[in-house]
């Protein structure tokens, strides 16, 4: 998809002076689900990373998580490759791609959650951007129950976090796609089994890890 004013979020080319788009003109477009970094020419940042969300159809919804989550994890990885240590992120998804505000941002702040326990001394802040009432309220009630922040956010986090928190990467995980091996006829299994790793997590995290680190 190409990354003109048409297809970005609204003001951004506006605010940026024409010099983006001029920069962006040149990136050959962006494929759903992958980002590209420019300049910010007059915008109050370094650089600006573009994404494209995918498109949402209930019939292929699993497919919409992921391309949504995978997003959000090229986003944070560009990021860190630009050298750069914290980041706003306004919703990556539009109404005219028909996909639901809740569902996106359950994906959107479970995948910067699994992609902070791995790079979280690499990160300094991430900031969810929203622009609606709407939005405001979803990400205000979601949050704690992905980053609680004491007791009560723990024990309210392990009743109402739904039960697929997706995989390391945050994306949904689709059981027909499991690898199944099965043990080859007359062969005992000599293999020792792993030891069992204990994590010790500070307490704000106990509540999700119990979800999340399994």
């Amino acid at each position: 998809m190409n990354l003109d004013e048409a297809h970005s979020t609204p003001g951004l080319h506006a605010a940026a002076g024409p010099g983006l788009a001029e920069e962006c003109a040149t990136l050959g477009g962006c494929r759903t689900g992958m980002a590209k970094v420019t300049n910010a020419y007059d915008l109050p940042a370094r650089r600006v990373i573009h994404t494209v969300g995918p498109k949402y159809a209930v019939k292929y919804h699993t497919a919409a998580e992921n391309a949504l989550s995978h997003c959000y994890r090229s986003c944070l990885e560009l990021l860190i490759e630009s050298g750069l240590q914290s980041i706003a992120m306004g919703c990556i998804y539009t109404e005219a791609k028909n996909y639901p505000r809740e569902p996106a941002a359950h994906v959107a702040i479970r995948t910067v959650r699994r992609f902070l326990e791995k790079q979280k001394d690499r990160i300094n802040a991430v900031v969810f951007c929203t622009t609606s009432s709407p939005d405001t309220e979803i990400y205000k009630r979601l949050l704690p129950l992905y980053f609680p922040r004491d007791k009560h956010e723990e024990e309210v986090a392990i009743s109402k976090l739904p039960a697929d928190v997706g995989d390391e990467n945050g994306e949904t995980i689709i059981d027909e796609r499991k690898i199944r091996i099965k043990p080859l006829p007359n062969v005992k299994n000599t293999v020792p089994r792993s030891p069992q790793v204990s994590f010790d997590l500070p307490v704000s995290d106990v509540g999700l890890a119990r979800r999340l680190l399994v």
